[in-house]
C-alpha cells in the first residue's frame, strides 16, 4: 500500500490544509476562486493541478471539469493516495450566499465534501463555520460525472 505514515483522513486534511488557505487568499484578493486541484501520492508528496488556464477564457466549469479528468488519468496511472479541488459555489442562504467547496477523496475512504460560507462586506468576505458533508467518488469511480 503505503509508505506514508496516518490515516486517509491525515492525507485528506493535509490536502484541505492547501486547498481552503489557497480558497481564502483568492476570494479575499479577486472575490472569487478559479478551481485548484491537488494529488497526494504514496510518499506524501502534493502536486497542484490548475485545469484549463484561464486565459483561455474557460469557465469555473470547464477548469472543474479539466481538473478532474487530470485527476483521473493521474489515479489509473499512478498509485495516488488522495485528491483534492476546491472551487467557489453558490448557497443562496441570505447573508452566506457564497461559499468554497473543497471535495476531498482517498483510494481508501468514503470522500467527504468540506464548504466554508462567506458573505461579502465593504471590508472584504465574511466567513461561517465550515460544514463537513459525504462526497462524490470521482477519479476512482469511471461511473462518476465530471463535476
Amino acid at each position: 500500500m503505503s509508505d506514508l505514515p496516518g490515516q486517509p483522513r491525515d492525507h485528506m486534511d493535509a490536502l484541505l490544509r492547501l486547498l481552503l488557505p489557497h480558497g481564502r487568499r483568492s476570494i479575499s484578493t479577486f472575490g472569487t476562486v478559479t478551481p485548484l486541484g491537488a494529488s497526494m501520492g504514496p510518499d506524501g508528496e502534493v502536486v497542484t493541478v490548475s485545469g484549463a488556464a484561464p486565459e483561455d477564457e474557460a469557465t469555473p466549469d470547464d477548469v472543474l471539469r479539466s481538473i478532474y479528468a487530470e485527476l483521473r488519468l493521474v489515479a489509473e496511472a499512478s498509485e495516488l493516495l488522495a485528491i483534492g479541488v476546491v472551487s467557489d459555489v453558490t448557497l443562496n442562504e441570505g447573508a452566506w450566499p457564497d461559499g468554497l467547496r473543497v471535495e476531498l477523496e482517498h483510494r481508501d475512504a468514503d470522500p467527504i465534501t468540506v464548504v466554508l460560507p462567506y458573505g461579502r462586506s465593504d471590508e472584504g468576505p465574511l466567513w461561517k463555520d465550515a460544514v463537513t458533508m459525504p462526497g462524490v467518488r470521482r477519479p476512482w469511480d469511471q461511473s462518476a460525472g465530471a463535476t
